[in-house]
């Protein structure tokens, strides 16, 4: 008991010494770590959600050059057919598929477009065609080239949704002007977008994409969030719209919330955003390089700095200048505050380093001590344990002897209770027949005494009890001998001679003088028997005796 306490107590002293270093480290790390952002489980997942869809863009953008190249297979097909409708119909499906995918392979359909159109005469494709054209331009970044192609346009040859797309390019180009323009020109421009937004009002229906967009796009450029907000929502709570139309929407409302401080708001917005972009396979895309400022502003620079890279490799893929001029002036400060923020870590893992070197030290110190306490304890423990398998094996040796007695004493007195009966028997008729003088009865009386009998009665009764304590000693015996040498019994209760001195001996009787006398033979008939028999084994004479005594009771 004394032993177990000691154990207990070091036990909690190491216990206790540990719990300190943890919670010490613990400490460090709160201490020295850079402040946390909490996140919402709705936003978290937004994130997680775009983090396996960059992983998947690659993919995302052969599927896309896959369906490309189907549409361009249908365009060689109409050609060789000389199919010039059919012709013009997938130039203006190829050239809207790149719209927003790669500027270059735009530029190039469009232009064909335009070209097929000249070729058909028709001024109401003309006008259709110069119109794709003048948003690709814009989405480059050329204005000058975009407002050109749009003056060159004459709208009253299109019909009412040529017309709608006409005044949607229209109004988009002169507000991205007014974004990058200061002074007279930007109020200039900006009044222009405000004028084909009215003549968009005028005949769209209210209830459509353009409409609502355009209502949107005209809120902000007023300055009016809460407006745009409005719009941006009803476009996604009541229309039907594809994933290019939601990342337009989402990114709306993304910028709308930015203005109004609203940043939860904003970043939620945002993912929604990059994830529609992501699914659509836009490359032409504001919403990553808007999230990535938003990000960076709370300070959570990490996610910053990998939004901004996605958008940067996204405008080099589309190969849109104002894009990448957009980029460059944000990309340089995050980039700066990533580096410092690595720095930071640097040198706080450095200071955390040398804490828990210092910790180790005295863990190490502390735990020479331990060691050696424990070997001690070790050491006592081991020879407890040796008395407690040796204190285990005498018991085993105690029980086993006790039941053993406890047979052959209950058989000892039963048979000598049995013998003291006859004997009185005898006694009594005896000297009954002494008393009448019949002293030819006497000598009748006593020939019914049988010593050969009553010893082959012990034999049978002793072996039953000894295989009743020991059921497998003759399979066990056996097992040390080859099968041609095996003892077979002449039934499962009896033992023969051989079986029987060694059951003696496995009752812990050694002496050859006393097995003699219990089994009526001579010393050397003892010593040969057994002679006999360990030669035969398949195991050494010296070990014999051995495995006899391991043969267990039940």
């Amino acid at each position: 008991m004394y032993f177990d306490r000691d154990i207990l107590l070091l036990l909690y002293q190491i216990t206790s010494l540990l719990n300190m270093v943890k919670i010490l480290i613990i400490y460090l790390l709160l201490f020295f770590s850079p402040t946390l952002y909490a996140q919402n489980d709705s936003l978290q997942k937004q994130y997680n959600t775009i983090e396996t869809l960059f992983e998947k863009k690659d993919s995302l953008v052969k599927v896309k050059q896959l369906y490309m190249l189907q549409l361009k297979d249908s365009l060689q097909l109409f050609q060789k057919q000389k199919n010039y409708e059919n012709e013009y119909r997938i130039l203006s499906d190829i050239t809207k598929e790149y719209e927003s995918f790669v500027y270059d392979s735009a530029y190039h359909y469009g232009s064909k477009t335009i070209k097929l159109a000249y070729r058909l005469g028709d001024q109401q494709k003309i006008a259709e065609a110069k119109t794709n054209l003048s948003l690709i331009l814009l989405l480059k970044g050329l204005f000058k080239e975009t407002i050109d192609t749009l003056q060159a346009i004459n709208p009253t040859v299109l019909d009412r949704q040529g017309k709608i797309d006409f005044y949607s390019v229209s109004y988009r180009a002169y507000y991205d002007m007014s974004n990058s323009r200061w002074g007279n020109y930007h109020e200039l421009y900006r009044k222009k977008g405000h004028e084909y937004c009215e003549k968009l009002f005028a005949i769209a229906d209210p209830d459509s994409y353009a409409y609502s967009l355009g209502k949107a796009l005209n809120s902000l450029a007023k300055n009016k969030s809460h407006d745009a907000i409005y719009f941006y929502s009803k476009m996604l709570r009541e229309l039907d719209l594809d994933d290019h139309q939601k990342a337009i929407a989402y990114c709306g409302l993304e910028i709308s919330n930015w203005r109004l401080k609203k940043i939860a708001e904003a970043k939620y917005y945002g993912t929604q955003a990059v994830i529609s972009d992501l699914k659509s396979i836009t490359k032409e895309t504001v919403a990553a390089k808007v999230l990535a400022e938003i990000l960076f502003e709370e300070g959570n620079i990490e996610l910053a700095s990998k939004y901004i890279k996605e958008a940067d490799e996204d405008a080099k893929f589309y190969g849109s200048n104002v894009r990448k001029l957009e980029i460059a002036y944000v990309q340089p400060f995050i980039e700066k505050a990533m580096l410092l923020k690595v720095e930071k870590e640097k040198n706080r893992m450095f200071y955390i380093a040398i804490v828990i070197f210092a910790l180790a030290l005295l863990l190490i110190l502390f735990s020479f001590i331990i060691y050696r306490q424990l070997g001690e304890l070790r050491k006592a423990r081991r020879e407890i344990l040796d008395k407690n398998r040796d204190l285990e094996v005498v018991n085993t040796m105690l029980r086993e002897v006790s039941r053993i007695k406890e047979e052959y004493v209950g058989y000892y007195f039963s048979f000598s209770s049995m013998i003291l009966e006859k004997m009185e028997g005898m006694k009594k008729t005896i000297s009954r027949q002494l008393l009448t003088k019949q002293y030819e009865g006497i000598e009748g009386e006593l020939k019914k005494y049988n010593a050969k009998k009553e010893r082959k009665l012990l034999f049978e009764d002793f072996d039953r009890i000894f295989l009743k304590l020991f059921p497998d000693f003759v399979n066990r015996f056996n097992a040390l001998f080859e099968k041609e040498n095996q003892i077979e019994p002449k039934d499962e209760k009896s033992l023969t001679t051989d079986l029987r001195i060694f059951a003696l001996i496995r009752l812990g009787i050694t002496d050859n003088e006393k097995i003699a006398h219990i089994l009526n033979f001579s010393v050397n008939t003892i010593y040969t028997y057994k002679t006999r028999i360990k030669n035969k084994s398949i195991v050494s004479n010296e070990e014999f005796e051995e495995k006899i005594m391991n043969i267990k009771s039940v």
